[in-house]
């Protein structure tokens, strides 16, 4: 298989984009309502072209000049963007109509959002990784800001912006100390400078740091998670479906290249990263704890993931890179089906304007929509680490990782925490279960169930059959 074929999905999607930003400057109404449709059929093109790939034998694709690298890592990264696109575009479909907001250009900024994510995972130089992260994050501050005339949507993307912008420029100074130590953009160049010992220790680490932070705040990894409540809140509830799996996918995928391609095994980084691990863990769960509002409270959750995919990652340079990134990647592709499932649910169920939000206003849910009850049940016990999800299953691969390579201190935290979660995702289940309630659910609409089904599917999937994956 050429290069060029390996990177099928992300030409597949980046056309998809230009496709759909062409028929709305067309302004025809009948491309408008056939702009979701569209949509999805290039992102499950683009998702057959990447399984068909990650099925072919043979060496990694390198493009220009080894920028760019599909490997399996790549591949499986890959997978959990595009499945969360598909996730968000079936999603908005009925969001939109229902919010009196229709327009094709949702659908291109989500597939140009995705082409940058794709790019982001598959990056093997520090100029290709800036290109990748802002091709995600432009398009994505308008998604957060896309219900121009809602005020809670314009101030999630002014705190999504603002915090990016500055990510952005850490990203760019630690490149350039990098650059100046190494000589080199590319990460292969970087490692063998730092191996070598010509690349000055110093400013190695510097720019290693400043990088690490710029990719954090992309993650939402304290103490640079603060946009993600708020941000998380007020955007419209397919961008979040997008925004909290598709991004921390292809930044945690950048993240484990970074340290496992360039910066090398130093001591400094497992250091660094294993705190980083404990205080978000500490944040997300503890926050999450104490709110009183369904989605606030996901959002501080999904902060805590973040905690969890980094005690994998805090044993870098230790454990064999083969087992991190099978860890790593297996926990990101598990999430996004949890985390998608859960938002997806949110997006339609909180009613018109999202007003539904409190864990009362679900009381009595599950008498009468039993199925998206469920559905949404399940994704919280995934979330939780109960057993047999694909939930349970990462976090079982990430926590043995740590105890496997000297870091059972991390792993005990974690287990914790995760324990300390159920705290917080038993409330909507207690609600919708135990509670009488009077309010009158939301039909659901054939697309959020399709979502509903897909995303349940892959979490019972990689439940009771983890081993294939």
């Amino acid at each position: 298989m050429s290069p060029l074929q390996a990177f099928l999905p992300l030409w597949v999607t980046l056309a998809g984009a230009l496709l759909l930003l062409a028929l709305e400057a067309l302004g025809r109404e009948a491309g408008r309502r056939a702009a979701p449709v569209l949509a999805a059929a290039v992102l499950m093109a683009a998702l057959v072209a990447d399984f068909h790939t990650l099925a072919s034998p043979g060496a990694p694709g390198l493009l220009f000049s080894g920028a760019l690298v599909v490997d399996k890592l790549t591949l499986w990264s890959s997978a959990a963007i595009l499945f969360a696109a598909l996730f968000a575009v079936g999603s908005a479909a009925p969001y939109l109509r229902r919010e009196k907001a229709v327009t094709g250009e949702y659908y291109a900024l989500l597939l140009f959002a995705a082409s940058g994510a794709l790019i982001l995972a598959s990056a093997e130089e520090l100029l290709t990784l800036f290109i990748g992260l802002e091709l995600l994050s432009l398009p994505a501050y308008v998604l957060a800001g896309y219900l121009r005339f809602k005020e809670e949507s314009s101030e999630a993307a002014l705190k999504y912006f603002l915090p990016g912008a500055f990510a952005s420029a850490l990203l760019l100074y630690g490149s350039a100390l990098l650059y100046g130590a190494s000589g080199s953009t590319f990460f292969t160049g970087i490692r063998a400078a730092v191996t070598s010992g010509s690349a000055p220790l110093l400013y190695v680490t510097a720019g290693g740091a400043l990088v690490l932070g710029a990719l954090a705040f992309k993650v939402a990894a304290a103490p640079f998670h603060a946009w993600a409540p708020d941000v998380y809140e007020g955007s419209p509830g397919p961008s979040v479906v997008f925004l909290a799996t598709a991004v921390k996918a292809a930044a945690f995928t950048a993240l484990l290249r970074l340290f496992l391609d360039a910066l090398g095994p130093q001591p400094v980084w497992g250091e660094a990263l294993g705190l980083l691990a404990v205080l978000t863990l500490a944040i997300g769960n503890l926050g999450a704890l104490v709110q009183t509002r369904v989605k606030r409270m996901l959002a501080y959750s999904s902060v805590a993931h973040a905690g969890y995919v980094l005690v994998g990652l805090s044993v870098v340079g230790v454990a064999p890179d083969a087992d991190v990134a099978r860890g790593v990647a297996f926990y990101l592709t598990a999430y996004t089906f949890m985390t998608a499932g859960a938002f997806a649910f949110l997006s339609w169920a909180s009613g018109p304007g999202e007003k539904l939000e409190n864990f009362s206003d679900f009381d009595g849910y599950a008498a009468k929509r039993p199925g998206e009850a469920l559905a949404f049940s399940v994704f919280l016990f995934s979330l939780a680490g109960m057993p047999p999800t694909g939930g349970f299953f990462g976090k079982y691969m990430l926590f043995k990782l740590a105890v496997d390579h000297g870091r059972a201190d991390l792993a005990f935290i974690a287990i914790i925490f995760s324990l300390v979660s159920f705290a917080y995702y038993l409330k909507p289940i207690i609600s919708m279960y135990m509670k009488p309630g009077t309010q009158e659910p939301v039909p659901v609409s054939r697309a959020h169930q399709a979502v509903l089904l897909l995303a349940l599917l892959g979490v019972l999937v990689l439940g009771f059959m983890p081993m294939p994956f």
